[in-house]
């Protein structure tokens, strides 16, 4: 009787760790994703434009330093595709090492501008 209350107490306990666990990572997700800047809101043709390193994927700001908190600016409007699109070929054109991508108003990427395709645009 008495080894079966200690494996119950210890499954319990095990059990117990494991949701801690899970309830730090997600709070640490959520402290991430806090950080950075609010989608802005746009009008029907507008689009934004946001930078990223090329061989980490870490969101850049609007000077290219990396973006780490919630008062860098990360987005930048336009208010047409084509507007968006030269200033993504300027960036890229500058430096190699970073991707621009440009979202929609309903946050759906709309396209991808880096060293591989900017020759095609």
């Amino acid at each position: 009787m008495k080894k079966i209350m200690r494996y119950r107490s210890s499954l319990i306990f095990r059990f117990k760790e494991w949701l801690r666990s899970m309830v730090i990572r997600w709070k640490k997700r959520e402290e991430v994703t806090s950080n950075l800047e609010k989608f802005p809101l746009m009008e029907f043709k507008e689009v934004a434009l946001v930078r990223a390193e090329i061989n980490t994927g870490i969101v850049l700001d609007e000077a290219c330093n990396y973006a780490v908190y919630p008062d860098q600016k990360v987005y930048t409007v336009f208010e047409n595709f084509e507007k968006g699109l030269k200033y993504a070929r300027q960036i890229i054109s500058e430096r190699r090492n970073i991707e621009c991508i440009l979202y929609g108003i309903d946050q759906r990427i709309i396209h991808c501008v880096n060293s591989d395709n900017f020759e095609a645009y």
